[in-house]
């Protein structure tokens, strides 16, 4: 694929377990699920492109994108006007080494099978990511402010929809 840049957003459907029970909350929630994991293009090295990505395994730079398009499809979308890319990626590369959010996703699950009334579980929790909020917040960092309710409350096919519906 040519044109892309270090800073572009991706969006994959993946296969796993995971993939798929975060494509049922998000047909659940919006009736609609093509995509459950969110990126960063991070850098090329010897024409292998790395990506930043929350994932089981915690917040990792040493996956390849070709890696994600073997689990599934992906597309990357160029950040929105305005988005300063270096910044982007500072946060991102910043985030690296901690953990995925575990009980941030069961949280969310939760509240996706509640009622409204029903008191939201997503407290104070250790520093952690899921896929959608660190990409999200990395925008947020790089100058794209969007009134999200809560940045945990991102899900992937949300975030895409958004995003491609103001192409840069």
């Amino acid at each position: 694929m040519t044109g892309m840049l270090a800073g572009d957003v991706g969006f994959a459907k993946t296969k796993g377990w995971m993939g798929r029970a975060i494509r049922l909350g998000e047909w659940l929630k919006f009736r609609k699920s093509e995509f459950n994991h969110m990126f960063i293009l991070d850098r090329e090295v010897d024409g292998v492109w790395y990506i930043i990505q929350a994932t089981l395994k915690g917040v990792t730079d040493t996956a390849t994108l070709e890696s994600v398009s073997k689990t599934g499809t992906y597309v990357l979308i160029a950040p929105p006007a305005g988005v300063d890319r270096t910044r982007l990626l500072q946060f991102a590369r910043a985030q690296v080494g901690l953990e995925y959010g575990y009980w941030t996703i069961l949280a969310i699950s939760l509240d996706i099978l509640t009622w409204q009334w029903v008191p939201s579980l997503r407290g104070a929790r250790k520093q952690s990511w899921i896929c959608s909020a660190l990409t999200c917040e990395a925008l947020r960092f790089g100058g794209w402010l969007h009134n999200w309710l809560s940045i945990y409350d991102v899900m992937p096919q949300q975030a895409y929809d958004l995003l491609a519906e103001n192409p840069q």
